[in-house]
């Protein structure tokens, strides 16, 4: 298995499926994005990977479909505040918006509670979007630390990147309990171990569904063969007795039905 673990980490590692760079859009500063050449293929290794490891996630390998779920996720979001387009050339832009990431905080050993609350209360504000495309509720697929800006002069957390999307099958309630994992996981892999149970009841309560993080209590087991290779990628490669020893921690302090 740390073979298995090794190799993984170098895979993940390599992956960079867009490009992007600052421009001017209607008078405002964006982020174009464009996909990389040979980004395909790396996209349909990846879903073959998703599928055996469980991950209830798919990567769009039609980059067509990719930039218009990208711009229509932004606008549902973010709009009209906020504006995102699809330029001649196939690149996707969205407008710069303010804040800095979560990992940014998790990387200097600043993450707070409440910065985990308002990602909670994003998530929630983003999860009772209406979607065509699941005929329900929306959810991201990918929510981890860095895809979440924070503003320190609001207070405000949001979404970003939507480079992945659920399997259309699963439940909005699945999709949000797993979206919420995500950003459990990642937190989990990066933040101090005396840290974690004040971060994790932070966003669990930020979010304040308990419908869908009783979900979570079945979610939480640390799993094993290709499934634990997820894991370890979702949670920066921790050590698989500290690892369960946290999952305990964050099962206390979920709801129970």
């Amino acid at each position: 298995m740390a073979s298995l673990l090794t190799a993984a980490r170098n895979w993940v590692d390599q992956i960079h499926l867009n490009a992007s760079f600052r421009d001017e859009r209607h008078g405002r500063a964006v982020v174009v994005k464009r996909r990389r050449l040979g980004s395909g293929m790396v996209m349909r290794l990846a879903n073959a990977f998703f599928r055996l490891a469980r991950n209830p996630v798919e990567a769009l390998t039609d980059r067509r479909e990719w930039r218009r779920w990208e711009v229509d996720c932004f606008s549902r979001l973010h709009g009209p505040e906020f504006s995102a387009g699809v330029d001649d050339a196939g690149t996707a832009w969205i407008e710069v918006m303010p804040g800095k990431s979560l990992s940014d905080a998790l990387n200097a050993g600043a993450l707070e509670p409440s910065m985990l609350a308002s990602a909670g209360k994003e998530l929630r504000r983003a999860h009772a979007q209406a979607c065509p495309h699941y005929q329900n509720a929306w959810s991201h697929g990918d929510p981890h630390s860095g895809n979440f800006l924070y503003d320190t002069e609001t207070g405000r957390a949001r979404l970003i990147d939507f480079e992945v999307r659920h399997l259309r099958h699963l439940s909005s309630e699945d999709r949000h309990a797993d979206d919420v994992l995500v950003l459990l996981q990642d937190v989990c892999g990066r933040c101090p171990a005396r840290d974690w149970p004040a971060l994790a009841s932070a966003l669990i309560e930020g979010y304040g569904r308990p419908e869908v993080t009783t979900r979570l209590r079945e979610k939480v087991v640390v799993p094993r063969g290709i499934p634990r290779l997820w894991w370890a990628i979702r949670t920066t490669w921790m050590r698989r007795p500290e690892l369960e020893r946290r999952m305990a921690q964050l099962a206390e302090l979920l709801p129970r039905q």
